[in-house]
């Protein structure tokens, strides 16, 4: 019988086995998982810990006897891969529980080793502290959680980065009635996201809702005393808190991979080709653990993205089941919410795309989200970004406190994906009606100011 061992029971991991099960029944697919839960849904955690979603379990999408029983997958929780043999295709597995040990055979080895923090690496002082937090995985969610609801009413929160998790922390904590501080290292929140002129519309309304916002502000370490941190010092001063979350970035768990040999990419994550195999023969990689291409640029990227991952392991399944599938890369799209403002952005900004060497000219418009004679609606902050030699899409940013700037940021996406042009913007026909959209949604509206430095007419391919 042919054997799949899956390690990692995340996104990318029961997409994979998934797919290689649904495709061949007849094989035994393992998957191994560290800690009590597959299936999970890490983008939920800010608001698990912020109480807007109830249970733990809710952030499961099946649980756990939905693929043991219905899809007959193998599933380990609470299971490690302590040894592996490249050369005699075996992987050691340790029960956590009990230290039981058990040498398994397989024919396909799939990686979906996920990432981690590097706040440890960068802040070994915080391992003594039980008050600061790495929002990184369910049971770490479970215990931030648990301990925040037993602080007094009104304590203070300090979180360390304003990514994604920051700035939906900063939301759901405050809602939740504790004070919050907003600690960045750069001069802007939500960077290598949008651009600072729209970083600082995010800013305002944080500070609008209360929240205490430092930027450039490097941290230097946390101080305390009796196996809990009191202040976090910064070059910008120290800031005391009675429980602390450090989401400072997170960087690729390549150890497996290295062990079997496989190549890894320029970006510090495992390297794919578009089937997800390694360098290996018949290991692949997918999720957060791997690098793919990007498809602006043509460069290696490494976006531990969900969709992304879920694609991944949807491919890897199907090839490993003796099917025809690739991923050809992502275009890096993304969306966060904090408090009543939508933020979405696909590709490249003007700077970045620039530095990637093309020549890079902008579009930056302010538009509203239904027709101009009708009551409601609101008004959002768009730009679009295309190379002035070819004319072709290269990103896009919104910001807006309606749903609707995403969908018009997947619009770019799309047609980034197929490496569509400023006329191929103006030409898309996308909906109108006015208690939605404007007859001259801003999308359209921003092609023609491209178009102005373009030219009306398309230029040859």
């Amino acid at each position: 019988m042919t054997r799949v061992v899956i390690i990692g029971g995340g996104a990318a991991g029961m997409a994979a086995a998934s797919r290689a099960k649904r495709l061949r029944k007849d094989y035994d697919v393992v998957v191994v998982e560290r800690t009590r839960w597959v299936s999970f849904a890490l983008c939920g955690l800010p608001y698990y810990v912020g109480c807007i979603t109830k249970r733990l379990n809710d952030l499961l999408y099946y649980p756990i006897e939905e693929f043991k029983v219905k899809r007959g997958i193998d599933v380990r929780i609470e299971t490690e891969a302590a040894d592996i043999d490249p050369s005699a295709r075996t992987v050691t597995l340790r029960d956590l529980r009990s230290g039981r040990e058990e040498s398994l055979e397989w024919d396909y080895l799939i990686l979906a080793t996920g990432a981690r923090s590097k706040a440890p690496k960068l802040f070994p002082e915080i391992t003594e502290f039980n008050n600061v937090f790495t929002l990184s995985h369910l049971d770490i969610a479970e215990r931030l959680r648990n301990y925040i609801l037993g602080l007094r009413e009104g304590s203070r929160v300090v979180l360390v980065g304003a990514g994604y998790v920051g700035l939906e922390l900063a939301h759901t904590l405050t809602e939740a009635g504790y004070r919050v501080t907003l600690v960045e290292a750069l001069d802007q929140v939500a960077p290598r996201i949008v651009d600072p002129d729209l970083a600082q519309v995010i800013k305002d309304e944080l500070e609008r809702h209360g929240v205490e916002v430092v930027t450039g502000a490097p941290v230097k370490g946390f101080e305390g005393g009796d196996g809990k941190a009191k202040r976090v010092v910064t070059d910008k001063g120290a800031f005391e808190g009675d429980a602390f979350v450090v989401g400072v970035g997170i960087e690729p768990n390549t150890d497996l991979a290295r062990r079997v040999g496989a190549r890894i990419g320029e970006t510090g994550a495992i390297w794919t080709d578009t089937h997800m195999q390694t360098s290996v023969e018949n290991v692949y990689a997918v999720g957060d653990a791997a690098e793919h291409t990007d498809l602006v640029t043509g460069r290696r990227v490494w976006r531990p993205f969900a969709q992304i991952a879920n694609k991944m392991g949807y491919v890897a399944g199907t090839v490993v089941a003796g099917r025809e599938a690739e991923f050809r890369g992502s275009v890096g799209t993304s969306v966060f919410k904090t408090f009543d403002l939508v933020v979405a952005r696909t590709g490249l900004s003007k700077s970045e795309a620039e530095k990637a060497g093309f020549k890079a000219i902008e579009a930056s418009l302010e538009a509203r989200t239904n027709a101009h004679y009708l009551p409601g609606g609101t008004r959002f902050k768009l730009k679009v970004v295309a190379d002035e030699d070819s004319g072709r899409l290269l990103g896009a940013q919104a910001v807006g406190r309606d749903s609707s700037v995403f969908w018009r940021v997947n619009v770019v996406a799309s047609l980034l994906t197929v490496g569509a042009t400023v006329w191929d913007l103006f030409t898309s026909d996308i909906g109108y009606a006015p208690t939605v959209a404007p007859v001259w949604d801003a999308l359209i509206i921003a092609s023609r100011l491209l178009m102005r430095k373009l030219g009306e007419v398309p230029r040859r391919r």
